[in-house]
């Protein structure tokens, strides 16, 4: 329902409006929203609309075309959960990888305290 409301409310802005590339949009980021509706640009001459429920964690992607019968006119191109991708610590990177830094990190952190244990013996023997 919610889908079809918002393509009908596209299709009366783009008959009064004209091309989406001229249209501002307004993007809230309440709490309470459920569902964001963000324009997009999807190639040089075509455009759509990206909407992403904040509460189910989805995002769902459609192309609308200005050309042809009124029921092509609304196409999903695609869909996608992210629930699961943000438990992902590592997938399509390159390096240095998150492991790679964590390592890095501790190292640094260990070479660092080495150092405030050398610097506080010497401190204490040049005392003596």
């Amino acid at each position: 329902m919610l889908v079809v409301l918002g393509a009908v409310c596209l299709f009366y802005i783009n008959e009064r409006l004209g091309s989406p590339i001229t249209a501002n949009a307004e993007l809230k980021t309440q709490t309470e929203d459920r569902v964001l509706v963000v324009p997009v640009q999807i190639t040089r001459d075509s455009y759509g609309i990206a909407m992403v429920d904040t509460v189910g964690q989805t995002i769902w992607i459609y192309e609308i075309s200005g050309r042809g019968p009124a029921h092509n006119r609304l196409k999903l191109l695609a869909a996608r959960t992210w629930a699961h991708d943000k438990k992902l610590q590592q997938f399509n990177t390159s390096e240095p990888t998150p492991e790679q830094i964590r390592l890095l990190l501790q190292s640094l952190e260990q070479d660092r305290n080495v150092n405030v244990e050398n610097f506080r013996s010497n401190d204490s023997q040049s005392a003596d």
